[in-house]
């Protein structure tokens, strides 16, 4: 009976040991379940992917410094000489209406009555401004009879000189406020004090200096200069065939101008001489009959 009983022990034990197996992914899934709950004791949280390390993006890497450019325009307008100056007046009128905030009138030049007439308009305005302004500009000489001949963009650099002028300004009032401290303390004879209230107005005129600079530097990077050229020209433009004859006319008629302004001058001077001279050979030749 014993051995009997210890015969279904062993059947037993082999009959458990070829139990069916627990699937190959439930090992694995209870290692992530493992991993998870350590995660969740140590106050971390579990990746939701765990392929989302390997396809993290890298950090940005910082822009490249904006440079600050100060921007300067330069056209050229062939328009007939009866409509240059109206067109120059209207450029004129539409940046004094805009307003100081947006365009100023720096300068404004033109005579055309002379031997070479033209015009010449400066402007300096608010970059937009300024930019919507000179799109314009071949469509306004077109519908006045010219065209745009001319147009430049020139660009300068002033990173370098707002920048120096920045540092200095900040190093000259950290200066300035150090030698302060040193003055609010008590003692130090009266020459000594009179030499430090010397070097603070030096320090407050060369900040005063290179603030000015700087505003002046700022200000040319936050506006825009426009120069604007008016010429003689509209139908006779540059590639026009007639353009030379008309150059040669206008050329020959000034000569001609010239050359009856100096007989004009010659006879003014000598016209004097000439009445003189007459009076005397008349009444010369009166008196021979006289005499006779």
């Amino acid at each position: 009976m014993r051995k009997a009983l210890m015969l279904a022990a062993a059947s037993l034990t082999v009959l458990s040991a070829c139990g069916p197996a627990v699937p190959d992914g439930s090992q694995d899934f209870a290692s992530d379940a493992a991993v998870a709950e350590a995660a969740v004791e140590t106050g971390a949280a579990a990746p939701a992917d765990p392929g989302a390390a390997a396809r993290a993006v890298s950090p940005p890497q910082p822009l490249a410094p904006v440079a600050r450019i100060a921007y300067a325009y330069r056209y050229a307008l062939s328009l007939p000489r009866d409509r240059g100056a109206e067109l120059m007046s209207r450029h004129e009128l539409a940046c004094a209406s805009a307003g100081p905030g947006f365009c100023q009138v720096i300068s404004a030049r033109a005579d055309w009555t002379a031997r070479d007439p033209g015009g010449r308009l400066e402007l300096r305005g608010q970059p937009d401004w300024i930019n919507r302004f000179r799109a314009n500009l071949a469509l306004d000489a077109q519908n006045a009879g010219g065209r745009l001949d001319e147009a430049v963009t020139e660009g300068e650099d002033v990173t370098a000189g707002i920048e120096v002028a920045a540092t200095g300004s900040a190093t000259t009032a950290s200066l300035s406020e150090r030698i302060r401290v040193l003055q609010a303390r008590s003692g130090g004879t009266l020459k000594q004090r009179l030499e430090i209230e010397r070097e603070l107005a030096g320090l407050q005129r060369q900040y005063d200096a290179q603030q000015s600079q700087l505003k002046a530097l700022n200000d040319r990077v936050q506006s825009a200069r426009l120069t604007l050229e008016y010429r003689p020209g509209g139908v006779l433009a540059a590639d026009s065939p007639t353009r030379s004859v008309a150059h040669a006319l206008s050329g020959a008629f000034g000569l001609s101008m010239d050359v009856l302004a100096v007989l004009i001058t010659v006879g003014s001077a000598a016209l004097p001489l000439i009445v003189i001279g007459g009076a005397v050979w008349w009444g010369l030749r009166r008196r021979r009959p006289a005499s006779a």
